[in-house]
Parts: C-alpha cells; sequence; structure tokens
C-alpha cells in the first residue's frame, strides 16, 4: 500500500500542536438522545491532531503492589520490555503476524496492522474533536489531587496511540496499555506510559479500584463475554472514575446512511465490497459472539443500571473516501483516512478469511474488486462509529 502520511511510522509525517482544551456545556456528560439518531448528514464533522512517539519499554517501572494502576497488583499473562519478548506472543498466519494468545482476535499485530490502527486513531481523533467524549468529566477524573496518584486503562491499545497522546496531554498521570501482542513501539514513550500483554478474557478484577479512566476501543470481536468485561471494569474504575468506549459497525451504510443487505453476486446493487465485509463478519462470528456486541454497548450501559451517574453515546458516520458534495478540506481529509483505513484493513482480514475456509482464489478475487472500488469511489458507502460513555457517582 506504500508508505502512510498519516502514521508517525512514516517519514512523511508530520505533528501538529495540541490544541487546548475549551470548556463546553455539560450535556457532553448526559445521555445525548439526539446525537444517537441523526441521520450521517446532520453530523458535524471535526478536526484535531496532536504529536505522537512510540519507544521501547522503559524497565524501570515493573515493581508489583502500587494500587495506581502503574504496577499490577497482581501479575497479567506477560509483561515485556522490549521487542525480544514479543518471540513468544506472536505467529505468522498465511503472510501476516498475529497474536499466540487467543484465538478469538485474528487481525494481525504486526508494524503494517499498527500503522493502519495509527491512521484509524488519527480520523477518529478528528471526528469528535480530540481524544475522548465527555470532556468535563474525564478531566474532573484525571485532574491533579494531593495524596492521589491518578492512573488510567487502554484495554485493547494496539499501537499506543491513543495511549501516547493521553499520556502527553495528562503528564501527572499513570497509564497502561494492555493488549495481546507487543505494539511495535520505535520511539521513546512518555515516561508515565507502560504497557502489559494480557487476555482481559481471563479478567481484570486484579485492577480493582486502580483507576480513574478506562478505554476500551475497537475490541469487541475479541471479547468472549464483553457483557461481564463492562462489569468488571465498573468494579476496575474508581469513584467519578469515566469509562469510555469506541467500536466501528461491522455494517456497510448507503449515501442516505441506510443500512446495506447482503446481496449475492448478480443481485442489483451488489458490490465487492459488499461481499468482504459480510464475509469477514461471517469468519468473526465463528470465533465468537464478539462482534455482535459493537451495537450493544450503550444498552448494556442501561441494563447496568445505578452503578453509573451518567452515561452517553454519540454516533457518527464518515464517509469511505471524499465523496459527499461540498467537503470541507477538513472532511475531505478525515474520509480519505477512512478510505486508506479500510484499504489496509483489505489486507489485515486475508488471514482470517483463509483460516475461516475460503479459498485462497476466492479471497483474492473479493479483496481485489474491493480495492478497485474503494480507490475508485465507486460506492457511497459510510462507516458508522459508536462512541459510548460512563462515569461512576462519587468525587474523583
Amino acid at each position: 500500500m506504500g508508505d502512510n502520511p498519516f502514521s508517525p511510522r512514516s517519514s512523511d509525517y508530520s505533528s501538529y500542536p495540541t490544541p487546548s482544551y475549551q470548556p463546553g456545556n455539560e450535556a457532553d456528560d448526559e445521555l445525548d438522545y439526539e446525537d444517537d439518531h441523526k441521520e450521517p448528514a446532520q453530523h458535524k464533522k471535526m478536526m484535531y491532531h496532536s504529536e505522537l512517539f512510540f519507544g521501547e519499554q522503559d524497565s524501570e517501572n515493573t515493581s508489583e503492589g502500587s494500587s495506581s494502576g502503574r504496577n499490577s497488583p497482581a501479575p497479567s499473562v506477560y509483561s515485556y520490555h522490549s521487542s525480544i519478548d514479543g518471540s513468544v506472543l506472536l505467529r505468522d498466519l498465511h503472510g501476516r503476524v498475529i497474536n499466540s494468545t487467543s484465538e478469538r482476535y485474528a487481525l494481525p499485530a504486526d508494524s503494517e496492522e499498527h500503522g493502519r490502527l495509527d491512521i484509524q486513531h488519527e480520523m477518529l481523533k478528528r471526528k469528535r474533536n480530540g481524544l475522548f467524549f465527555a470532556q468535563q468529566a474525564v478531566r474532573r477524573a484525571l485532574a491533579p489531587r494531593e495524596g492521589v496518584e491518578r492512573a488510567a486503562l487502554d484495554v485493547g491499545s494496539g499501537s499506543g496511540s491513543w495511549l501516547f497522546d493521553m499520556a502527553k496531554q495528562f503528564p501527572h498521570v499513570d497509564f497502561l496499555g494492555i493488549d495481546l501482542a507487543p505494539a511495535n513501539l520505535n520511539m521513546t514513550p512518555p515516561p508515565n506510559c507502560r504497557f502489559e500483554c494480557d487476555d482481559v478474557n481471563l479478567g481484570i478484577t486484579h485492577y480493582k479500584n486502580c483507576f480513574d479512566v478506562i478505554h476500551m476501543s475497537c475490541i469487541t470481536p475479541g471479547i468472549e463475554n464483553y457483557r461481564k468485561l463492562m462489569d468488571e471494569a465498573a468494579e476496575c474504575l474508581r469513584p467519578g472514575g469515566v469509562y469510555l468506549t469506541v467500536e466501528g459497525d461491522m455494517n456497510v451504510h448507503d449515501e442516505n446512511g441506510d443500512l446495506v443487505p447482503e446481496l449475492n453476486e448478480g443481485d442489483p446493487g451488489f458490490t465487492w465490497t459488499l461481499r468482504l465485509v459480510y464475509a469477514v463478519r461471517e469468519a468473526m462470528r465463528a470465533r465468537g459472539p464478539g462482534n455482535d456486541n459493537a451495537t450493544k454497548i450503550y444498552a448494556f450501559l442501561q441494563d447496568q443500571g445505578p452503578i453509573w451517574k451518567t452515561i452517553g453515546q454519540k454516533v457518527i458516520y464518515i464517509p469511505v473516501g471524499p465523496w459527499e458534495e461540498k467537503m470541507s478540506d477538513k472532511d475531505r481529509l478525515t474520509s480519505e483516512m477512512m478510505r486508506q483505513n479500510f484499504l489496509r484493513m483489505v489486507r489485515s482480514v486475508r488471514p482470517l478469511l483463509l483460516s475461516f475456509g475460503y479459498f485462497e482464489e476466492t479471497v483474492d478475487k473479493w479483496s481485489a474488486g474491493a480495492i478497485d472500488e474503494i480507490e475508485n469511489m465507486k460506492n457511497k458507502y459510510y462507516v458508522r462509529w459508536l462512541f459510548t460513555w460512563a462515569v461512576k457517582p462519587g468525587k474523583p
């Protein structure tokens, strides 16, 4: 796919200063029914960009016993300090590197995939005008307080992009990233940032009452019981803590925002992009029910009841490529990033589809057709993104 200009792993990458926070209104922390039901054209599109850093893990923060979250009060499956240790956590599958810990999550864990995640991170950051919604609640939860060591957890930290941006914005907060595989770090990370390799399906209650913010982005396909994980996350949050999630809907939406049904070759409206997306969804479902939970998280929050003081959700539709009329330069860039993300995803899902049993010739045919459609914007499609948050009662 060539060099990735949207990734800090690229020589063409240029960083921009992080904008200062502009206080909004309290509605950001509350249930927003209207935003949850807007059509794509009604969603305001936003741009945001800040600098990212990547690097080898500093080995000085490895002692146990801290309740802050910086050092685990109980050991994880594996903690690592360099890329050398990755050899025990990774394996090759159809020419890509994937994790060796869990069969449920089958997307790659190599530098190419993490470059894709860098693009996705920058795209989502622009759309929400920052690193998180519920701005006031998050900033309250992470505000310095005498005698309290603030800590935040990123579950499924991937390339580390979100974690590093947060660590720079909140240098007084200790940040921990958990994932099934190392993050391919190649630059020095912030000193308040560390990583562990763990399978959260085994539980995270050893972090009880350790964190002020917990963030989970695009992890539902690898989670056996997402509702249970949410209960455990609530236990791991301190009073006033904030739970943040981001998920992409594994469905395709047309130019009107309507769901495009699965179609067979030869049917009116059939596209190779559709065929590939729904084949991926089928292959993911065969590994577990997690993928279907992406659109259920808000309902799960409602079901959890008074454990939360406030809950909220925002739904944003991002076009796959700059095909909308009268797009601003900012919107055009964001949609182009969605297109680049999608193109790289076509390559990322190849091992999954081959492992599911599709013939190589079939996967290559679908992939070539989808790439042609996406590169030439033959389809006017949206990807729907769901952002949810919940705030625990109590004073942070």
